[in-house]
């Protein structure tokens, strides 16, 4: 029951579409409070609460806790304001310097929301390309930024005003390595030529988008878990761009990667969970109706990114005991996520080494220099 009601005030916040009043009739406090964890769990506080406000009053939360979901609210367009000057001022920082950079994920998603202060916000990622990057990094430096994390071969991490940025080398990567060179050829096809200007920084433009942030949700998917926020992400994108996504260019892409089932299983819970109207999809969802489902499960059994999956041991103290417990628990996920994308679960295992392998060498290069 409470994840159908869940549902109802996603739905409602994402379209503007009334919850359905017979879900809330008789809930208690404690029932509300499990609304508002779950929530917070998939990173929708502000979309939810969007949710709530098209009930009638007297079916509304507590007033305690309605105040302080408002409360939230408000935080979570502050966030968004912050970040969004954050891009505006790197854009030009970057840009003065003759670089190139491409917004991915954050902002440019909440630019499709119905309300794109309400999508919850978390860090700033840039594609700049190899060339770029290691320039974009001395001009953060230089700008007062601090190094925030390992550095990885996929992009750096750094601190600046108290927003995280990561300037990218790669837009993305996939486990197989067959399909990772066809995901680089896509991006070179387009990088930067074809980026789009339509917010404070140019994003990728939409067709590569939808494969791109259907990717970047399936890789957290598959490693550790996502929240729903990652498929409202999916859901807006392809809503608000339809017109100008090539739906056949977009599944053959897919298919071309081995991403084809998997997306078809996001699909079924974007439609049957999130309201999305069939036509906005560029493929059928037929005979995805399982794997839909056990992704349904899953995003309620770890939330956003993973973190609320108490499924998992806590990891262990030490760098290398830390290391092997993500490597064991991975692999276990992988093995019994197979059937999504049989070709990246196989990979997967030997990515994560390559990752770690490629930081250490990176901390490596670091003690080094003089």
């Amino acid at each position: 029951m409470m994840h159908e009601a869940f549902f109802s005030l996603v739905r409602a916040g994402l379209w503007g579409t009334p919850a359905e009043t017979a879900l809330f009739s008789g809930l208690t406090s404690a029932h509300w409070q499990e609304l508002y964890r779950l929530a917070y769990t998939q990173s929708l506080q502000a979309i939810v609460f969007d949710g709530v406000n098209t009930l009638p009053a007297e079916l509304r939360p507590p007033r305690p806790l309605y105040l302080q979901w408002a409360a939230q609210t408000l935080l979570t367009e502050q966030a968004n304001d912050r970040l969004n000057r954050m891009v505006v001022r790197l854009n030009s920082l970057y840009t003065a310097a003759g670089l190139h950079p491409v917004l991915l994920k954050g902002q440019g998603m909440a630019a499709c929301y119905r309300e794109p202060r309400h999508r919850q916000c978390g860090d700033i990622d840039i594609y700049l390309g190899k060339d770029g990057q290691p320039q974009a990094n001395r001009l953060l430096l230089q700008a007062g930024a601090c190094e925030a994390g390992e550095e990885s071969d996929k992009h750096a991490s750094y601190e600046l005003d108290g927003v995280h940025i990561e300037n990218h080398r790669l837009v993305n990567r996939t486990n197989n390595p067959l399909a990772n060179r066809r995901f680089a050829r896509l991006v070179r096809a387009w990088y930067p030529q074809e980026a789009e200007q339509r917010i404070g920084m140019p994003t990728p433009p939409p067709t590569f988008n939808a494969l791109y942030i259907f990717l970047h949700a399936f890789e957290h998917f598959l490693s550790g878990g996502i929240g729903l926020r990652q498929l409202c992400d999916w859901c807006c994108l392809l809503r608000t761009r339809h017109a100008d996504i090539d739906a056949a260019r977009l599944v053959s892409d897919l298919h071309r990667l081995g991403l084809l089932r998997a997306a078809r299983a996001f699909g079924h819970v974007a439609v049957c969970h999130l309201g999305l109207p069939p036509q906005y999809l560029p493929f059928d969802t037929a005979g995805c109706r399982r794997l839909g489902e056990e992704l349904v499960e899953e995003i309620f059994a770890t939330g956003n990114f993973g973190k609320h999956d108490r499924r998992v041991s806590p990891r262990p103290a030490g760098y290398w005991r830390g290391k092997w417990h993500t490597f064991c628990r991975a692999t276990r996920r992988v093995a019994r996520l197979y059937g999504y994308a049989p070709a990246e679960a196989c990979f997967h295992p030997v990515t994560l080494v390559k990752r770690s392998a490629a930081g250490q060498w990176n901390l490596l290069k670091k003690r080094l220099r003089p």
